[in-house]
């Protein structure tokens, strides 16, 4: 049998009665990282010695289920992410399909999340999406980034440490007006929580995962900073000719060529 087991995002307290007997119950435990579930483990109290772990995070999800041999449910099999709900931006899911593939008995405990915690702490209402983590870079970036804020939902979106300020300067930039919520170390000693219209928006310290949602589209969106601030903007060329384009006659192409002889 496998089991689904959350793992608390902060706070070792949240913790389930169930996870905690899965865990310990458990005979082979598959996980993104075995020692930080084994450091998991220890603060449980639980012992590990006659356990088998297998490493299993998005990099190998594919081949080590392509490679899985479906004796190993006869055993208790668990599955944890490093923290929070498996399978909702973390490998999982590849694991779940192969035992409904082979008929095989499984079962999810519930728990912690931090995109559902946001979206209470958030105060929105109604429906919303959930989009993950951004491209890092590039056009796949831009690309999602003007799919999520033309959304017609609330917009739910993961971010990491290292790139939540390039994030606040996009949406400046975009949607200056839109009430936007972000919050960060969910559960932990410094979780914070801010909701104001973007332009209004500070982070002073960047540390920690974010989670980070953007009101739905409702009118349309007044872009607020001038010729010189978008210029000022850590932007490649391109990004900040199409932003100049949209307050200026001249075109994209136009505004390009420009930047790059200046």
């Amino acid at each position: 049998m496998l089991t689904f087991v959350p793992t608390p995002i902060g706070n070792l307290s949240d913790i389930s009665k169930r996870a905690i007997e899965a865990l310990d119950e458990a005979e082979i435990i598959f996980c993104e990282d075995t020692r930080v579930t084994k450091k998991l483990l220890n603060l449980l109290d639980i012992n590990y010695s006659t356990k088998t772990f297998y490493s299993m995070h998005s990099h190998n999800e594919n081949e080590i289920v392509s490679n899985l041999d479906i004796s190993i449910f006869e055993k208790n099999v668990v599955y944890v992410s490093d923290a929070g709900m498996p399978g909702i931006s973390d490998p999982g899911s590849k694991l779940i399909q192969f035992v409904q593939q082979n008929n095989i008995e499984y079962d999810v405990i519930p728990g912690a999340n931090a995109l559902l915690t946001a979206f209470v702490a958030s105060g929105f209402e109604g429906e919303f999406t959930f989009f993950g983590f951004l491209p890092h870079k590039g056009k796949d970036r831009e690309k999602k980034l003007n799919e999520i804020i033309n959304h017609n939902k609330l917009a739910i979106i993961y971010e990491s440490p290292h790139r939540i300020e390039k994030l606040l300067i996009e949406l400046k930039t975009l949607i200056p007006n839109r009430i936007v919520f972000f919050a960060k170390e969910l559960t932990k000693l410094h979780q914070t929580f801010i909701k104001d219209e973007v332009k209004n928006i500070t982070l002073k310290n960047t540390k920690g995962e974010w989670v980070v949602i953007i009101d739905k589209t409702e009118k349309k969106d007044v872009l607020s900073l001038n010729y010189d601030d978008i210029l000022s903007l850590k932007l490649h060329p391109k990004e900040k000719a199409k932003l100049l384009s949209k307050i200026s006659t001249k075109s994209t192409k136009e505004i390009y060529n420009e930047l790059i002889n200046l």
